[in-house]
């Protein structure tokens, strides 16, 4: 990486980072140049730092504010972080600006984009406005990045250093950034999809970022397996996946990409004749790649290509690196074996275009590209060197292969597996490590390939192992996620259940067991419970071996085993001590108990009788008592299984007789207008009687506060008045809505509303008037007293007046209730009814 990008100041917006658009006149913030060649060039990343950026992009999607929002939402967060200094999360760009970087007009952005960001708690903004008052940008401040720096967590996805900061901003620059023009300073050309605007731009941009994040450095995006739809190909499904949308989207986004040819969708056969998988690559990283090889390769192609440096004399191959002959092939393998047509590989075949292709899409009729490359017949047998070879100073041809580890290099590669250094169960002959390990293109297992030519191993296809009757090993896959310490036990027995259906029906019975399991014992203790369990019931099979790995988890090593009556019981044991179960030891105390009360009671009966008459008399008594009982425990189950099923008879009776008065009352008509299937009363029809028991409240409330409700005569004539006044109130606020032209449903729902009104208001003039009253004054007065008698209680007067205070209102509010109710008991017997009257 560049000087200038690695360390650039990020965290501050001001000086050389800013910079003026010529032919827009606009401040946009930059990290620095953008490099187009060279071997700086923005697309040509490390495998390490190519995954660390694709970890932040997927884990930044994966914040919660970000799922299920819409690509240009999902999209400009991308921008965002690319975009964030390096000390914090705020930073100033210009909704035009980042509508520019979307592909979309800066009203979108104003009106679909920022909202939705606001309301899903991404961003917050704040308007820059110069002294003038004019809007110059926004504020934008990136909150998954502020809470991702403040958890302090250093593996966090989002804890990007600044150098990682200026290396996605430079990707994503040269992959979609609209390009800038400034007047003093260096073009920053525009991106990959710089024209791609409208509909469909940001999914299109953000699709690819994700493929060009996780190519490999020949430009290839690893596709995703598993079936695909007939009609679909691979890149579809791995597109789909990357952007979290249908195959069918998925699809549409690769056609888009395809016709912008800015990715190359291989479904063709090579030159040879074999029909290769179906590729997705991208050119640009191929061809950044290209353009920033480091001199770090082999000596045999550390100047350049494998091909410009080996010249063909006759059949022998002669690098001119080192001088140094190397045998042809024909010399190595002299019968002369080669790969099937239809195998995978580069070696020279003829071409059979009558082969099904293995894409889902057609095959286009077109010359193969330069993405399916053919090795020319005189090339030699020389592959690329991983991250995982380390590269020694000598290299030797001593077997017939171009190049093979030093003797005196014996450091492992820093990721190289256990399985290196040190073969596990290669005790047999034909194992199944010996046969992963034992290949005879490792660098650790040369053999001398021209004395066992007629072997053949060297290069074997896959063929040719099953007409050997060789089985290709089948590395066991991980445990299920959040299940590996309960099927720890069995590993072995699910590294034979091959199929996935099967894995996943299993590890769904293994959570619902779980689940059960939590509700009878602690929660924590589940899992290793469970645990425990499988591997009993694998002791108990005494070294046999399981023939069905499927039906033993589920029908044996699942199973609780209850002897008792207890839900803790396993086999005898409780699971949440590991102790003997009290209820099954009741049980073996009772069964001696009674073996031991029937044999007494034989022995006296049988006094002088021989043992063996004895013993065998004591069997048959209590095989007929064991009987009995089972027999008693029979005709109980079945007594308690019919009154069950009375129950649920009557049960069933019952709902039937319930749903039959339900439909009665659904259908009957109203009891006022008479309008059928009303179930005994219409809306209307309710909304009417709830207004009329809202206006007799309010009469009720006035009657209460102004009458004297010990005369009967005085109670009548203020109930009388009260009422044809409220109902003359009303009927002049209804008069003034009819003359509106709201029709007889509106003016109801309006009666309801002006009197629930009135009785509210009533009513607070009747709570108001007697809060006033002697009464509940004295009670307020009298609790506060009691409460100032203990204020010593409090660190001072103050706090002491607060709380009395508070139980005086609290006395005063219970006053007024108690109030309230005698007055409406007065009321009922002033007018000879004792219903329920209004509440104050």
């Amino acid at each position: 990486m560049p000087k200038s990008a690695d360390q650039a100041d990020r965290s501050k917006p001001s000086g050389s980072s800013w910079r003026r658009d010529a032919r827009a006149g606009k401040a946009v913030e930059l990290a620095g140049p953008v490099l187009t060649s060279g071997p700086g060039h923005p697309l040509a990343l490390s495998r390490a730092m190519r995954a660390r950026l694709y970890a932040a992009v997927r884990g930044l999607l994966a914040e919660s504010p970000l799922v299920g929002a819409s690509d240009p939402v999902r999209l400009a967060a991308v921008v965002l972080l690319a975009k964030a200094p390096a000390s914090g999360a705020e930073l100033r760009l210009r909704a035009g600006e980042m509508g520019r970087w979307l592909g979309f007009s800066e009203s979108y952005v104003d009106h679909t984009v920022l909202p939705a960001m606001r309301e899903a708690g991404v961003v917050e903004t704040e308007a820059l406005t110069e002294e003038s008052g004019r809007v110059t940008g926004l504020a934008w401040k990136f909150l998954p990045l502020v809470a991702a720096r403040a958890s302090g967590n250093p593996m966090h996805p989002l804890a990007l250093t600044r150098k990682d900061l200026a290396t996605l901003l430079r990707f994503c620059e040269a992959l979609f950034a609209p390009g800038w023009a400034p007047k003093d300073g260096p073009v920053t050309p525009p991106g990959i999809l710089a024209a791609r605007k409208g509909r469909g731009a940001a999914t299109d941009r953000l699709a690819l970022l994700l493929l060009a994040l996780q190519t490999r450095p020949d430009g290839r995006v690893r596709l995703i397996g598993g079936p695909v739809k007939e009609g679909r190909g691979r890149a579809d499904a791995t597109v789909a996946k990357a952007l979290g949308c249908s195959v069918s989207g998925g699809a549409k986004v690769v056609d888009r990409l395809e016709a912008l040819q800015v990715v190359d969708v291989v479904r063709q056969t090579t030159a040879t004749g074999h029909y290769g998988k179906g590729r997705l690559i991208v050119p640009a990283i191929a061809a950044a790649a290209q353009a920033s090889q480091r001199l770090t390769r082999c000596p045999s192609c550390a100047h350049g290509s494998v091909h410009e440096h080996v010249k063909t004399v006759g059949e022998a191959l002669v690098p001119s690196a080192d001088g140094r002959q190397q045998k042809p092939f024909t010399d190595v393998n002299p019968k002369g074996l080669q790969r099937p047509a239809t195998a995978p590989g580069d070696l020279q075949a003829k071409a059979d275009t009558k082969t099904p292709l293995t894409s889902g899409k057609p095959a286009l009729v077109v010359e193969p590209g330069p993405a399916v490359m053919e090795r020319p017949v005189g090339a030699p047998l020389h592959t690329d060197h991983t991250l995982v070879v380390p590269l020694c100073p000598s290299l030797s041809v001593d077997n017939g292969f171009s190049g093979e580890a030093d003797l005196a290099c014996r450091r492992l590669p820093k990721h190289a597996s256990t399985r290196e250094i040190e073969p596990v169960g290669t005790d047999a002959p034909g194992s199944a490590t010996e046969r992963w390990l034992g290949n005879p293109l490792r660098g650790e297992h040369q053999q001398d390939v021209a004395g066992n030519s007629g072997q053949s191993v060297a290069l074997r296809s896959p063929k040719a192992k099953k007409q050997q009757g060789e089985v290709t090993p089948i590395r066991p896959s991980a445990l299920p996620e959040g299940l590996e310490s309960v099927l720890a036990p069995v590993r072995g027995l699910w590294a034979r259940i091959t199929r996935p259906s099967a894995r996943r029906h299993i590890a769904a019975a293994i959570r619902g067991q779980l689940g059960v399991m939590r509700g009878i014992i602690m929660p924590h203790d589940a899992e290793r419970v469970l645990a425990a369990r499988l591997e009993r019931r694998l002791d108990q099979q005494m070294g046999q071996p399981v023939t069905d790995p499927v039906g033993w988890i589920l029908g044996r090593g699942l199973i609780q085993r209850m002897w008792c009556w207890s839900q803790l019981c396993d086999e005898g044991r409780r699971m949440d001590s590991g102790a003997d179960c009290p209820s099954c030891q009741t049980l073996v105390g009772d069964r001696r108990e009674q073996r031991a009360r029937i044999s007494a009671e034989t022995v006296r009966e049988l006094l002088g009788v021989a043992p063996q008459m004895l013993r065998a008399q004591i069997e048959k008594r209590l095989n007929t008592a064991v009987t009995y009982e089972a027999a008693a425990q029979a005709v109980r189950r079945e007594r308690a299984a019919a009154e069950q099923q009375a129950r649920a008879q009557i049960l069933q009776e019952r709902r039937a007789q319930y749903a039959a008065a339900e439909q009665e009352r659904l259908a009957a008509p109203c009891a006022d207008c008479g309008i059928p299937e009303a179930a005994g009363r219409c809306l209307l029809c309710t909304v009417r009687r709830a207004v009329e028991r809202t206006l007799a409240e309010a009469v009720d409330f006035a009657v209460m506060a102004r009458a004297d409700l010990t005369d009967v005569a005085v109670v009548a004539d203020a109930t009388k008045r009260c009422a044809a006044d409220t109902e003359a109130l009303l009927g002049q606020r209804l008069d003034r809505l009819r003359a509106e032209g709201i029709e007889e449903g509106g003016l109801l729902l309006a009666a309801r509303e002006i009197a629930q009104h009135l009785r509210d208001r009533r009513r607070a003039s009747l709570n108001g008037m007697l809060m006033l009253s002697d009464q509940a004054q004295a009670e307020a007065d009298q609790a506060y007293r009691t409460k100032m008698r203990a204020a010593y209680r409090f660190p001072n007067r103050a706090m002491a007046e607060a709380a009395a205070d508070r139980c005086a209102d609290e006395a005063l509010g219970r006053a007024v209730e108690y109030l309230g109710t005698e007055r409406a008991r007065q009321l009922r017997i002033a007018r000879g009814d004792f219903a329920a009257g209004p509440r104050c």
